[in-house]
């Protein structure tokens, strides 16, 4: 919207100030491990939402949108199937929004829906052989772009960050299950 204000993540001058990483919270601006959590986490979604977002610019001429690259590449590394939540949930979208993707990505020839055998509320998912050229080129595409932005990090801090994100990932895990547990 012309004029109006600007997504912070879409303007690097804003997302690196230190206006945009500075916490309003008192308590955080105290205490230095709080504060480092802090700027982690943001740091994290800063990272995440705009490596998505060049990897969906690098990816704008096959005219595959943000969730019809993830499912091709989330079915890719699960054996060539997946069922249509469990898509949404690696994808991290909305059923509605995986479901409009599926469409697109079958009309291109690249995937096929069936209706599981033994539910028929379930819909599979499985790659046409047409999708294998396209997901090489996005996995060759995701490379470079790997390539591009983290070439410059020492490959000892770059081996500690994956093992802290593994971590993370792990608790997360923990978390979840804990709170699917209680539900």
């Amino acid at each position: 919207m012309p004029g109006g204000p600007k997504d912070p993540l879409d303007s690097s001058p804003l997302v690196d100030s230190s206006d945009w990483l500075r916490s309003p919270f008192d308590k955080v601006r105290r205490d230095s491990v709080a504060n480092n959590r802090f700027l982690f986490a943001r740091r994290i979604f800063q990272v995440s939402r705009r490596w998505r977002k060049f990897l969906s610019l690098e990816l704008r001429e096959r005219s595959a949108n943000q969730s019809g690259w993830q499912a091709l590449f989330w079915m890719s590394l699960s054996g060539g199937a997946a069922n249509q939540r469990e898509l949404a949930r690696r994808v991290d979208a909305q059923e509605s929004t995986i479901a409009r993707a599926l469409d697109a990505l079958e009309q291109q020839g690249l995937v096929v829906r069936k209706t599981a055998k033994d539910d028929r509320r379930v819909k599979s998912v499985e790659l046409t052989e047409a999708a294998d050229p396209v997901i090489r080129e996005i996995n060759e595409k995701a490379g470079m772009l790997r390539d591009r932005i983290l070439s410059h990090i020492d490959a000892a801090d770059l081996a500690i960050t994956v093992r802290v994100l593994g971590q993370i990932v792990e608790r997360m895990n923990e978390l979840e299950q804990d709170a699917e547990r209680r539900n």
